[in-house]
This record gives structure tokens, sequence and C-alpha cells, in this order.
């Protein structure tokens, strides 16, 4: 199967200087995904999930390394409206606040339009409403007059207009319930299906991404300590914090005396 996505060797720092590295949020960090595949970029915060997930689409540049939307290096010298366009139609990107995300003066219906002439889409809004289970009637309305899940399927569907390749969700259900999350989720699978996008579900629920994904990078302090196939992962975690990671999830097994003692013995090896 030919990948979609090709991360290769992608270095991030903040704040370096001559005399200092300043802070790695992402170290030597590789992965690939197929088309109409998904793929779970998992951790805790400051584990460099999110960084990774910015340099995939584009509004965060790598100190090093590179990526590969269907084949293309991204050049990050190329500048101007034109290459912006391009990138923003190869890999789209859905945040965590929706809210944050929809310009509240704005209808849905005009969110909505302005992306798809922006970006010379034949989408239609009607069409895009439908494809992501709101009625057409939403498109009169305001980004207050939603709820939360109807915002993020607003959200969704602004990414879907411009017809990506790659769709990244950077913690797109945190902010959600449990019942509306469900539905966002199922989604997201249905989408998957029906057009072959690929997907990037950026989490720190080891439960939620293994709803929807076909495979699992954990990441801790920058870089990927465990790789595979979720099912292989979630079932026999191979590395001590993807363990602890899956300990934390709330549940039927859940102690918070297990937990403290996964981590203890966690950190205990990298000491």
């Amino acid at each position: 199967m030919t990948d979609i996505v090709r991360a290769t060797g992608l270095v991030k720092a903040f704040g370096a200087t001559r005399h200092s590295r300043g802070i790695v949020a992402v170290d030597d960090v590789s992965f690939s995904l197929g088309k109409g595949k998904a793929i779970g970029l998992v951790g805790e915060s400051g584990s460099g999930k999110s960084t990774l997930a910015r340099m995939l689409v584009g509004l965060t540049r790598p100190d090093a390394g590179t990526v590969e939307i269907d084949g293309r290096v991204r050049a990050w010298r190329e500048t101007g409206r034109s290459a912006r366009l391009r990138r923003a139609r190869e890999v789209q990107m859905v945040f965590q606040d929706p809210y944050g995300s929809l310009d509240r003066r704005l209808t849905v219906g005009s969110a909505l339009l302005d992306v798809v002439r922006r970006h010379g889409s034949d989408q239609s809004t009607a069409g895009l409403m439908d494809r992501v289970g709101l009625a057409s009637r939403l498109l009169e309305s305001r980004p207050h007059q939603l709820s939360g899940g109807q915002r993020q399927r607003v959200a969704i569907a602004k990414a879907l207009a411009v017809n990506p390749s790659v769709l990244v969700l950077d913690e797109a259900t945190s902010a959600l319930d449990v019942s509306v999350q469900a539905q966002i989720l199922a989604l997201l699978n249905e989408i998957r299906v029906t057009t072959g996008i690929s997907l990037v579900f950026v989490s720190h629920d080891l439960a939620v991404v293994g709803e929807v994904t076909d495979s699992i990078l954990v990441m801790y302090l920058g870089k990927a300590v465990e790789q595979g196939a979720t099912a292989e992962v979630l079932r026999r975690p191979q590395h001590a914090y993807t363990e602890m990671l899956l300990s934390s999830a709330p549940g039927p097994d859940w102690h918070p005396e297990r937990v403290a003692e996964l981590r203890a013995a966690f950190v205990g090896r990298l000491t």
C-alpha cells in the first residue's frame, strides 16, 4: 500500500541558542500512514504529539527531518498564496475547541462558503452539512447557537470542504461529553470508510484512540517510545510508559495505587 504520509526523522526544539539545544518537543520521530488508514498519536501533555501534528499540517516548521504527503516532500522554502493553499488542500486540522476555530460573526453557511470559494472546491454547503450529519437549516445559525457537538461537526465540515488527503484531529473529542464523543468517533469512522481519507488522531486517551485507529504511536518527552497495530499495543504493551497510560484510564480495573506504582517504575528506568 502506498503511504499517504511519511514522516522521517522529525525534530523540533523551542528556545534553542548557540549554546543550548532548547526544549526539544519532538526528537527524531518517524512514522508512515497508508491511504484510508488512521494512526493515533498518544501521550500526556508535553509529550510532543501536538507539535508533531502541527508539523504534518504545515503550521510548524521542523528543525530537521522531512514530511511527505502523497509522495511529495513538503518544501518549506515555498511561500505565497498558492503554496499555502496546496498545503491546506493536502492536510487539514480539526482542533480541540470548535468555538475558537469558528468565526462567531459568521453564520455556518457563510463560513463554509468562504472556504469553498477560497480553495476553488466543488463542494456545496448543504452537501457538507449532510456529510457530517447536520440539517441544512443550521446553515443560518451562528456558532453560539449550536451545541458543542454540532460545532465540532461544522469544524469537520470546514476541513472536508477542500477535499484533503489527510485529516489531523488534535484532541477533537476531549471537550465533549461521552455520548457526543461516541457520535463524533462514529462519524469519523464513517467518513474514513466512505471517502478513503486518512486520519491522524492526537489524544491522551488510549481508549478513544482505540475506537478509530489502525495503529498507534506513543510519545514521551518528544520521543516515539512505542509503535504498532492498535489492537496489539492495547492488548500487549511493550513499553512501561504505554502500560502506565493504559492503567491510568478509568475503568473497572482502575486502581490509583497501581498507576502510582507503574509511574514510579517507569521513572526509575529513566534515572
